[in-house]
């Protein structure tokens, strides 16, 4: 792997001392030797998908360190030094050119050097639950329940706990499908019968400022997920009516009355659970129920299914895959697209995966609505 003609003629032409056989690849080997017993001390504590990571580490290391020497004693075995040659009719273009090359060669190595580094950065990283890891899903709930139950005087646990369920929610909402078949808002389910909830509010004139008149609406809330209830207050400036509610318009610099309209109305009641964990998962299903959502997922559900076959971008026609396995939305087409098409891909956020023979992306509510964007254009 190491050339040692290249290491003797390099040796010869930089140093007065003779070339030791064997040495430039004596030193290689050692510190190849050095990075692999760091990378196997390394994968005790790893997980197989990091040790495998290790492992192609410690190959394009060795390949890229091999090729760096090399490459080094190529330019040094190319030009003399003046130590060697003297100084009379020095060479001084040739040692310009040799200079620049070394600066380049030098450069390159700053591309891979500092391996321990790189080493603790996937030791590190193997902590980190990726979504398009494979298991991503029960790692997260592992994590959780390694979390449930734990001391938690400060309340870190619980804002993780939190924070992962939020994640658990957008890559499996189906998780969370009991909690939220059980959520009432004030002992009621449907979209009709929370937004009934209105009629059990009231109006009250302030009584903070008695020379001017202020009207605010008040309603009660309890929003229950089965297991827990969440007590709120919806509280917001009116007009005597409470046809109309209160709003600071930013850009006009003055007040607006807004018509409180249905679909207002049932806004301002679930916007009092949105938050992570618990209550973005009862939010998510609230939010779910109105007219709006159930017919864009009417929609999305007959666009899922006639692009579970064939979609067609710039003319050409694609199998459209959610594999699930790997966490990838995939695009499958029967040669290479035209330039204009991978252009349509690229900007959508679509890659080629030549392992897949697909244009993939993450599987997720983003890249679902980059497949719209392309189909509607």
């Amino acid at each position: 792997m190491i050339n040692e003609t290249l290491a003797r003629r390099a040796k010869e032409n930089m140093s007065f001392s003779d070339y030791k056989p064997g040495s430039a690849t004596a030193e290689f080997n050692a510190e190849i030797a050095r990075v692999k017993a760091l990378i196997e001390t390394a994968k005790v504590k790893a997980s197989p998908e990091a040790q495998e990571r290790l492992d192609n580490l410690l190959s394009s290391y060795t390949r890229n360190y091999a090729n760096w020497i090399n490459k080094s004693n190529s330019n040094n075995a190319g030009h003399v030094s003046v130590m060697i040659a003297g100084p009379a009719n020095y060479n001084m273009r040739a040692h310009e050119k040799y200079l620049n090359r070394e600066r380049k060669i030098w450069e390159e190595y700053e591309q891979f050097k500092n391996i321990e580094w790189k080493i603790q950065s996937i030791v590190s990283g193997d902590k980190v639950i990726r979504s398009d890891d494979k298991n991503a899903v029960e790692k997260i709930k592992a994590k959780i329940e390694s979390l449930t139950g734990a001391p938690d005087p400060f309340g870190n646990k619980s804002a993780e706990i939190r924070r992962l369920k939020g994640r658990l929610l957008e890559l499996a909402p189906e998780e969370f499908a009991e909690q939220q078949a059980n959520t009432t808002v004030n002992g009621v389910k449907t979209y009709d019968e929370i937004l009934a909830l209105w009629g059990n509010g009231y109006i009250k004139k302030s009584e903070w400022n008695p020379g001017e008149v202020h009207y605010y609406f008040y309603l009660p809330l309890d929003f229950y997920n089965g297991k827990r209830h969440y007590k709120e207050l919806l509280s917001f400036e009116v007009d005597e009516t409470g046809d109309n509610y209160h709003k600071f318009n930013l850009e006009k610099r003055e007040v607006e009355w807004i018509p409180l309209t249905d679909e207002r109305k049932y806004y301002f009641i679930i916007s009092k659970i949105s938050g992570s964990g618990n209550k973005a998962v009862i939010y998510q299903h609230l939010k779910n129920l109105t007219p709006k959502m159930q017919a864009a997922k009417a929609v999305e559900e007959s666009s899922n299914s006639e692009t579970t076959d064939t979609i067609t971008i710039n003319g050409e026609t694609a199998k459209v895959v959610r594999n699930k396995e790997d966490m990838r939305l995939q695009l499958m087409f029967d040669g290479k697209p035209e330039t204009k098409t991978r252009e349509i891909l690229k900007s959508n956020g679509f890659r080629w995966a030549p392992s897949n023979m697909a244009w993939q992306r993450l599987l997720n509510n983003n890249a679902e609505w980059a497949l719209k964007r392309i189909i509607e254009a």
